[in-house]
């Protein structure tokens, strides 16, 4: 199979676990509202997002795992993949301590000492964040073999463990609901045992698989450590930054409303993250071969896959985001029996902001190739936090809490705008090229979809039979949009192509 089929079949996989993982999560995420309540519920999103922001920064370094593994990959008999997976693994190891001993100082000083909360609550507090912990060290240590699956390009053995653990969550939520004892505790411990069993089952089919790139061998070439470490901080720090942004963010708004208003942010979030994991999908198919192409000497083809999957993932984008944001409210009715106040609006500008992320989606693999992440990471960094001391002040000034996410796009367009210098400076990009092929289709398809559903709206009605049938016509319309507009001619070709063959077997 060549690599362009094989990106596409491994988008098709990527998609179909997502559907089904998306539609298991969302129930789930109602069954879990129900079972905590609104405070606990807020509770669990900033004591257990401390513990994401530390697992996050960890699980951050697949990046620079499956970099050095993809580029390794790709160099053929030349590369060494099993020293580059020592020498990661390696660094991996020490990294888990660290976020485990920072979790436990830190973490814990937050909880007792600056987190609002009633005193009743505190104990459950600490519950969550030691248990959450435990889980970070296996995760942090199952970061190099989650690298090399994705080097090796075998999204089929991860889509299947994910959907078998999202379906295990929800059996567990479930019960959840018929537990009569303390219902945060038992969901921290739950979180925890999903996370373990996810890790080990990468961990195992690493072992089976590929068993001589895992092999242990003391690299002691301590250059390699060098190397690698210096790429890890920048990406660290990158990461640091990027979730840092949204933890703080919870922190700031628990420090001036409460946990009301974190569970309305939490859901907010999760509407979000389940619509940009759509999107990322056909950027997490395309890494490894930005990669490897780079890799191999081959930058053109890797520069067109980046304008290719930034002008696909914004399309594929479309199709939920301008459906969502004319009917937010009345899903969000449906989906919760109990709509935390500003919900809506935080999802909505959420959205948004994910719009205005899209547009860049195949930035970060290809500066990444090149090996010189510096300059990317310390502007991309300093971007992001920008964020937590612009909407403290706004919240002193008395502005109203969505703020923080009004503010967003126009960091993410901040953002964007800096990596276009960097990638100009540190490859052949020509942002000509870029706005030809990725902006003008997606704005364009954009326009045609939203401005007769705008107009639809205005007539609709918001029954639930009404908000489907709306949201059905939107996905159609904006998806007939994109054939009209966004797809080039000889794309339609291979589609239609592969339509009929499938059709005549």
């Amino acid at each position: 199979m060549n690599d362009n089929k094989r990106m596409i079949l491994n988008t098709g996989i990527l998609y179909v676990k997502l559907i089904l993982t998306t539609i298991i999560g969302l129930v789930s995420s109602r069954i879990i509202l129900n079972a905590l309540g609104v405070s606990d519920y807020g509770l669990y999103s900033v004591v257990g997002g401390i513990v994401t922001f530390l697992n996050v920064i960890g699980t951050t370094m697949v990046s620079v795992s499956y970099r050095y593994l993809a580029v390794e990959l790709g160099k053929g008999e030349q590369g060494n993949a099993n020293k580059v997976y020592n020498t990661v693994y390696a660094i991996h190891l020490a990294l888990a301590a660290c976020l485990i001993l920072i979790g436990e100082t830190l973490g814990l000083y937050y909880v007792n000492n600056i987190l609002n909360v009633t005193d009743a609550k505190v104990a459950d507090a600490q519950f969550v964040l030691h248990v959450s912990l435990l889980t970070t060290a296996v995760s942090v240590m199952s970061v190099p073999a989650n690298g090399l699956i994705i080097a090796r390009e075998k999204f089929l053995f991860t889509s299947l463990t994910e959907i078998g653990v999202a379906v295990m969550k929800l059996g567990l939520v479930v019960g959840l609901g018929y537990f009569m004892g303390n219902r945060l505790r038992a969901f921290a411990l739950i979180m925890a045992a999903i996370t373990l069993v996810t890790r080990v089952a990468y961990l195992v089919y690493c072992r089976r698989t590929d068993s001589s790139i895992i092999k242990w061998h003391l690299n002691k070439c301590w250059n390699d450590y060098k190397e690698v470490f210096s790429f890890a901080c920048w990406s660290l720090f990158g990461a640091i930054a990027v979730i840092g942004k949204e933890q703080g963010a919870a922190m700031i708004i628990n420090f001036f409303f409460g946990t009301a208003l974190n569970a309305a942010f939490g859901l907010a979030s999760q509407v979000n993250r389940y619509v940009i994991t759509f999107t990322n999908s056909l950027n997490q198919a395309a890494v490894p071969q930005i990669m490897k192409s780079y890799g191999g000497g081959h930058q053109e083809r890797s520069l067109n896959i980046v304008y290719a999957i930034t002008r696909i993932s914004t399309l594929i984008l479309l199709i939920m985001v301008i459906p969502l944001l004319f009917c937010m409210d009345d899903i969000l009715r449906i989906w919760l029996k109990e709509v935390p106040e500003y919900t809506t609006i935080f999802a909505s500008w959420m959205l948004v902001n994910g719009f205005v992320m899209v547009l860049g989606s195949g930035f970060d693999p290809c500066i990444q190739s090149t090996g010189n992440i510096k300059n990317n990471e310390i502007g991309y960094g300093l971007i992001n936090l920008a964020l937590l001391p612009l909407i403290f002040i706004l919240y002193k000034l008395g502005c109203p809490p969505y703020i923080n996410v009004v503010v967003l796009p126009f960091l993410s367009l901040a953002t964007r705008l800096f990596q276009i210098c960097i990638m100009k400076k540190q490859t052949e990009f020509q942002f000509s090229v870029y706005f030809k092929k990725s902006i003008v289709p997606s704005f364009s398809t954009l326009f045609v979809a939203a401005i007769p559903l705008f107009g639809l709206r205005l007539i609709w009605g918001h029954s639930i039979m009404q908000t489907i049938g709306f949201v059905a016509i939107g996905v159609i319309w904006t998806a007939i949009s994109i054939w009209l507009v966004g797809i080039k001619r000889n794309e339609k070709q291979i589609l239609l192509s592969m339509v009929k063959t499938k059709l005549n077997k």
